[in-house]
């Protein structure tokens, strides 16, 4: 039904409705009532839509909020793996003045202290979550792995005998697959083509 057919509809009711000629003070007092009534309710009705419409933008800015800070855990404890690289490249010696001995000391400590900053951001990393995926001597799993070659040589078939890079679980969905050398199948394995 149009809102024109609505009208005219309303306006045959109107017309139907018989309305006293003249109404008695105890009429007249109801009426005065019901409008009173009908304008707090009207009333309530304006404040309840409004009440909604600001709950809907208040939970709109929130769910921002979140969204934009989410990661504010993550970043705090990432910055000081960040402070420690910082450290390491503030202490480096000038290397073109090192004798052979201090240059290998100096390497060193370079390479133990990268040790600790990667155990570090492991550590991390493994406290929102993320969990390395074992490869190195496990068989070939292409849910888990992405073989980078095939190598022909003794052993057990579809074994990883390389991890060229560390895959990496977030709880139990895959965040990146680790790339593989596999041990190839030897050819009298293989399914006849």
């Amino acid at each position: 039904m149009t809102k024109k057919e609505e009208q005219d509809d309303l306006e045959i009711k109107a017309e139907q409705v018989e309305v006293p000629a003249v109404l008695s003070g105890e009429e007249i007092e109801k009426l005065k009532a019901q409008a009173v009534e009908l304008e707090a309710l009207r009333e309530k009705l304006l404040r309840s839509a409004a009440e909604f419409e600001n709950a809907k933008k208040r939970l709109t800015r929130e769910r921002e909020e979140f969204v934009k800070f989410s990661q504010e855990s993550l970043l705090s404890e990432l910055l000081p793996v960040l402070d420690n690289f910082d450290r390491a490249l503030g202490h480096q010696a000038n290397l073109e003045t090192l004798d052979k001995e201090a240059l290998q000391k100096q390497l060193k400590s370079l390479m133990t202290g990268m040790q600790m900053v990667k155990k570090q951001l492991l550590d991390v990393l493994q406290s929102q979550g993320v969990k390395l995926i074992p490869s190195l001597g496990q068989i070939f799993d292409p849910h888990r792995h992405e073989v980078i070659e095939y190598v022909a040589e003794e052993g057990k078939p579809e074994e990883i005998i390389t991890e060229v890079q560390t895959g990496y679980l977030l709880h139990d969905r895959l965040l990146r697959a680790a790339k593989v050398r596999v041990r190839a199948t030897p050819k009298s394995e293989k399914e006849p083509t």
